[in-house]
């Protein structure tokens, strides 16, 4: 929810309502991996989560089948009841809220003075001219949460091959909505450059969303 913080110096006589669309048409988030993971060959995988305690959790199995879906696309395949080659772990934080400023240009009649009618005068016969004072900005305070999709793939005996994140600021304590975009900005060109951190951004609207 959005806070006004700044306080009017006087009475709006006048306001023009300007509505902002609550959803933005673009996702981004920060990627970071580092690897040696070779090409994918069809290797059978096992999805866990880094975190025993919620390996019995179904919010995190529904997580894992997001993962898993994204790895079959890549090449891999679930190893199911049969051996692993490769061990795929997984985690998922969000951050409690914190308040983030934002400067926004105030609604209302631009270049033109907020309290038009307040500020015009009588010359002779009419009345005028308008007194202009340009744009303000009205600072603004909006609760975000930072989320988090950590991954890693290792051999059975250990061996880390590849450890990736993906993370984003959202207004919605919804970790179930962004889990999947997380992912599927974390697969981009997987496992993509190795100690790098790119800036990926998913158009909602493309992706059917």
């Amino acid at each position: 929810m959005i806070k006004r913080l700044t306080t009017a110096k006087h009475v709006l006589v006048a306001i023009v309502a300007v509505t902002l669309g609550a959803c933005s048409s673009t996702f981004k988030s920060d990627v970071a991996t580092f690897h040696s993971l070779p090409m994918a060959d069809g290797e059978k995988v096992s999805i866990l989560t880094m975190d025993p305690a919620k390996r019995d959790s179904i919010e995190f199995q529904q997580y894992a089948a997001v993962l898993g879906n994204f790895l079959r696309l890549n090449g891999y395949q679930q190893a199911g009841n049969g051996a692993p080659e490769l061990i795929v772990g997984f985690d998922v934080t969000i951050s409690d809220g914190r308040e983030k400023l934002e400067n926004r240009p105030r609604a209302g009649f631009y270049g033109v003075n907020n309290f038009y009618w307040r500020n015009t005068w009588y010359h002779g016969n009419f009345w005028g001219p308008f007194p202009f004072d340009g744009p303000r900005n009205e600072l603004y305070a909006r609760t975000v949460y930072h989320a988090t999709l950590l991954m890693e793939v290792r051999k059975p005996d250990g061996e880390l091959l590849f450890e990736g994140r993906a993370e984003t600021d959202t207004r919605k304590n919804a970790v179930p909505e962004v889990v999947p975009l997380l992912a599927e900005a974390l697969f981009e060109n997987f496992p993509g450059p190795s100690g790098i951190t790119r800036h990926v951004r998913i158009e909602l609207d493309q992706a059917g969303r």
